[in-house]
């Protein structure tokens, strides 16, 4: 990828981000009502490099509410991904969610099962590393109340994209200044006022251990728009994410290039 596709994919995040905030201004003629929580989140990514082309890829999230008194959501996720270039990537597979309820009994639990297909591509410059990914999901939910899940499973579709950026503090690059924002979009039949669903924006450092773990820490704003349209949620969460690469090809001459950035 050339510096002027960058540039235009650039441009296409920020218009995408722009017609949130235009959203956001139209609903905040109405009275709205923002929600504000403090988040932990800690997760662990990895990729289970077979062949130069092919690779398994695993996350584990769990993100706690009031810093880390009550729980928030349990994520797992697993798919298949495949090297179309050095630098350019699909993948795909499936993830389900468990999203705590006021209430925190496991029984309320809102469950989310959800497929996900994405390709990403990643350029590596002197002095700074890029990642673009775009992904689309497939999110089929379960409605809970008092409880008690009442089996009327519904989908909604969810386009996301983002755009992380890492610059190298030290000569070895092993420890980088990071800045990401991702936007979310909801589309299907369920989705009357909240398009605009979410943006994440995260702002922190990585540092690579070792050969096979980097660890990225920092502060993430979640801003998201709740089915109602006038409900948000202002989420200031503290990330702790650690990404792991395990090489089981059987040759081992041609080296793997990662850029990585994971979020639930």
């Amino acid at each position: 990828m050339n510096t002027i596709t960058l540039y235009r994919l650039i441009q296409i995040l920020f218009f995408t981000f722009g017609f949130s905030l235009v959203n956001s201004i139209v609903f905040g003629q109405v009275e709205k009502t923002i929600n504000r929580n403090a988040h932990f989140w800690i997760s662990t990514n990895n990729i289970y490099q077979l062949t130069n082309r092919w690779g398994i890829l695993n996350d584990i999230h769990i993100r706690r509410t009031d810093f880390v008194q009550n729980p928030s959501f349990y994520f797992v996720r697993g798919g298949l991904q495949y090297s179309i270039k050095r630098n350019l990537r699909v993948a795909g597979g499936y993830a389900h969610l468990w999203l705590a309820s006021p209430t925190q009994r496991w029984e309320s639990y809102l469950n989310e099962n959800r497929i996900y297909q994405q390709i990403s591509f990643s350029q590596r410059y002197p002095r700074l590393n890029t990642l673009f990914r775009v992904r689309s999901e497939q999110r089929i939910f379960n409605t809970v109340i008092s409880g008690t899940s009442q089996s009327d499973h519904y989908l909604i579709h969810r386009f996301r994209m983002l755009l992380s950026a890492g610059i190298p503090l030290t000569a070895s690059g092993r420890t980088q200044f990071l800045i990401a924002d991702e936007i979310h979009l909801n589309f299907g039949d369920r989705v009357v006022f909240n398009t605009f669903e979410q943006n994440r924006l995260t702002i922190g450092f990585k540092h690579k251990i070792s050969s096979q773990w980097t660890v990225d820490t920092g502060y993430m704003m979640v801003y998201q728009q709740r089915p109602t349209g006038l409900d948000y949620n202002l989420n200031h969460t503290f990330r702790l994410f650690f990404y792991g690469n395990f090489d089981f090809r059987k040759d081992k001459s041609k080296e793997l290039d990662y850029v990585r950035h994971a979020e639930e």
